[in-house]
């Protein structure tokens, strides 16, 4: 006879018990409400990019350091694991029990290529698909993700603000300084909202929502902490492959802090798949002033194609390393991870 499921600590959700369609549609009268908004932003973002890109395109050679651009590659494939790592953290926290890592590892990899699908519906999808080798219930692995999702783009967000408000300042993007501070402090309340106030005082939908369930905080204090290092990694990323497109150092520590906003907007925009144009779009312009359009354009397409170059390595070398392990997984439900 199975023993209940230990009582959740505080910082850690509930393990909700609905079956795996429910918990995917939990948040689809959002996207029915969002979905569209969002088009059009997206759509007409890219649009009015495209025809400033084109408006100020020179057909001087893009010239790129290889140096620089190989470095830039680096931070990109240590990225990879420190998110896996914070989802693996937060999977723990809310199935109550410690998960195979390797396992856990492979299929966090694998479900982040499935971004690319339109509306980014294969991500849950296939965590949910390998949540039974962790031993976990299909339902919490759904639920992580919009966890998860929350309390990345809102660390995203406190980074980027963060380094744009306090980045050497550089001629150009003034545009993107007047308004970094407000969005930084609205950003830090945001995320201190996910970390400090009680679930319970959130509306009967929301705790739905977020199968939030028990009481404390609904995002435990390791998750952000693990996401800062990852959007740290890519920060240092968008100034290596600043300078190697020739941007001086002030502009290439200022854009940084666009880097990372660049990847939290792209997310945003449910329509884009990985967010595919608003991305580049957002590089593209906050770059432009300092070394052209074309180059600050070559900046966007290779920071993409690094990305996910680094992603479908890791995952190919990860997945041929890890076996099966189904007995492991089995072996391992009911222990639960140390406080």
């Amino acid at each position: 006879m199975n023993a209940p499921p230990p009582a959740p600590r505080d910082g850690a959700p509930r393990s909700p018990e609905v079956d795996v369609p429910e918990a995917l549609q939990r948040t689809g009268g959002l996207k029915r409400w969002l979905k569209p908004a969002m088009n059009v932003v997206a759509v007409a973002f890219v649009v009015l990019t495209a025809r400033s890109i084109a408006k100020d395109w020179s057909a001087n050679a893009v010239h790129i350091a290889p140096w620089w651009a190989l470095a830039a590659l680096v931070p990109f494939f240590f990225s990879c694991f420190a998110q896996a790592f914070a989802w693996i953290a937060l999977i723990e926290r809310m199935a109550h029990r410690r998960v195979p890592r390797g396992l856990a590892l492979s299929n966090y990899l694998a479900s982040q290529l499935m971004r690319y699908t339109p509306g980014k519906v294969g991500l849950p999808i296939k965590r949910m698909e390998g949540a039974d080798r962790l031993g976990v219930p299909r339902a919490v692995a759904g639920v992580s993700v919009l966890v998860e999702m929350l309390s990345w783009t809102a660390t995203g967000a406190v980074v980027g603000f963060a380094l744009v408000a306090f980045a050497a300042p550089a001629a150009g993007l003034e545009w993107v300084m007047r308004f970094a501070v407000p969005a930084l402090v609205a950003s830090a309340l945001g995320l201190l909202v996910l970390l400090a106030v009680d679930r319970k005082v959130y509306p009967a939908k929301i705790r739905f929502l977020l199968g939030a369930d028990g009481a404390g905080p609904v995002v435990p204090y390791q998750l952000p902490l693990i996401q800062t290092g990852y959007w740290g990694l890519v920060a240092v990323h968008g100034y290596l492959m600043s300078i190697a497109l020739g941007a001086p150092h002030n502009a290439a520590v200022t854009a940084m802090g666009l880097y990372v906003l660049s990847s939290v907007m792209g997310f945003v925009v449910l329509a884009a798949p990985a967010g595919v144009g608003v991305r580049e779009g957002i590089i593209t312009l906050g770059l432009k002033p300092f070394v052209g359009a074309a180059p600050a354009t070559a900046a966007a397409i290779i920071s993409r194609a690094a990305s996910f170059i680094a992603e479908v390595l890791v995952w190919a070398v990860v997945k041929a390393v890890v076996r099966d392990g189904r007995s492991a997984s089995v072996a391992l439900r009911g222990s639960v991870p140390p406080s």
